[in-house]
């Protein structure tokens, strides 16, 4: 059977020269796909690079659309969209960026974003654009005065790609950096428990991957110990924190600034169920759509890694 692929995550931005490499290697599909009922049955389909936003998990039922399906490659870091145990029981390869490092460590945009809210939790850029707006002139400086980065203490859960970027980024603006990943050793930044972590740090940056040792993680044990005023940031999954944990914290502690770009059920479009959306409404925390990764660049980049992850597959394979 000749390969065949469909690409359904964003497209229309991506150069043309990425569109050419795909359609030079297999007849290449490109369309948008973000809903169960966007898919189409297709028993020709041998490939799919999906889209990572996409609101329903690839399971049996899904695979079922495509019968002849060999490799299934997403163009981002998780992967809990991904019913793996099922692909494997199919026998079908499934592939992340996690799989070529070479690519991923080219990609800054979600570490950027991260930083990004940080910036905001301490600055609240998010309060003060509506002033202007709505015709108000610093007639509400004392909600909007911020605090500085500079000085400030950060504590990274996961020193990974974000992590790392995390820790130069705020070291350049002055701050100092601690972490806390048990996979990690490194001298060149102080490793902390996760409780102190939590206690002794101005600011929490959440940024591990989903794995099952991650998932409800960040739990109201460890919220209630950030300190007085602290940040928290997560754009990791939303699946590592207990929303119901935070959303509980929150009730208590009007004091916490608290940036968010990921919520749990995502995958399965139930994010808005989650009991934080309404301290968003009202003002009190900012959630952003999970669009830490989305820039052109970046997006760009994961295009290009999940066809590697085809060619590498086909190649090994030797299917024709």
């Amino acid at each position: 059977m000749k390969k065949q692929c469909l690409f359904s995550a964003p497209f229309s931005f991506l150069p043309d020269d990425v569109i050419r490499k795909y359609r030079n290697f297999m007849p290449t599909e490109f369309r948008e796909i973000w809903s169960r009922a966007d898919l189409l049955p297709d028993d020709k389909l041998t490939a799919w690079a999906m889209n990572p936003g996409q609101n329903f998990i690839v399971d049996e039922s899904i695979l079922e659309y495509f019968p002849n399906i060999q490799v299934l490659s997403t163009p981002s870091t998780g992967s809990n969209h991904i019913d793996r145990d099922v692909c494997a029981r199919r026998g079908v390869a499934v592939f992340s960026l996690l799989d070529n490092r070479s690519v991923l460590d080219t990609i800054s945009a979600s570490a950027e974003f991260t930083f990004l809210l940080l910036i905001n939790s301490l600055r609240r850029l998010d309060f003060s654009l509506p002033e202007v707006t709505e015709g108000r002139w610093r007639a509400n400086e004392d909600e909007m005065r911020g605090r500085e980065l500079a000085g400030k203490h950060i504590g990274l859960v996961g020193l990974g790609r974000i992590g790392r970027r995390m820790a130069r980024y705020c070291q350049a603006f002055d701050a100092t950096v601690s972490f806390y990943d048990p996979y990690v050793k490194t001298e060149e930044i102080p490793a902390w428990p996760l409780k102190r972590i939590f206690e002794d740090s101005d600011a929490v940056c959440i940024c591990p991957a989903l794995t099952d040792e991650t998932r409800g993680m960040i739990d109201y044990n460890l919220l209630k110990r950030l300190r007085t005023g602290a940040s928290f940031v997560n754009t990791s999954r939303g699946e590592v924190l207990v929303d119901a944990d935070l959303a509980r914290i929150l009730a208590e502690r009007p004091d916490l600034r608290v940036g968010l770009d990921v919520l749990t059920g995502e995958v399965t479009a139930s994010q808005y169920q989650s009991p934080l959306i309404e301290y968003h409404r009202k003002g009190q925390i900012v959630i952003t759509p999970h669009i830490a990764g989305a820039t052109v660049e970046s997006q760009a980049k994961a295009a290009i890694g999940a066809l590697n992850s085809f060619e590498a597959y086909y190649s090994a394979s030797k299917i024709p």
